[in-house]
């Protein structure tokens, strides 16, 4: 099951406007970027950047909603999982949580 619909709406809630492709694919005009003195092959290669880390965010939001969803659900099944594994399972997340910030 793929977890990439909830995640979309996730962050469509939460208010973010771009998805990776919509940065990769963004034109600038020519005439804009001139007299702003920009130069287009830093910005391609500022942009490339840019898509990468967004690329690594969704994989890294994308893991931490699976294992929430795994935490949620070992829960609600208790038993199945143990105390240890069920701590270090919410000591990743809150890691995770943390380092986002």
């Amino acid at each position: 099951m793929s977890s990439r619909p909830k995640l979309q709406q996730l962050l469509e809630k939460e208010g973010v406007a771009f998805k990776a492709v919509d940065i990769y694919n963004k034109d600038f005009e020519k005439g804009r970027m001139l007299k702003r003195h920009y130069d287009a092959d830093q910005v391609d290669e500022f942009l490339d950047k840019v898509v990468k880390d967004y690329e690594r965010f969704y994989k890294l939001l994308e893991d931490m909603q699976v294992e929430v969803e795994a935490l949620h659900e070992a829960v609600s099944n208790k038993g199945e999982i143990s105390n240890e594994a069920l701590h270090v399972r919410l000591r990743k997340v809150e890691h995770f949580l943390q380092n986002s910030r």
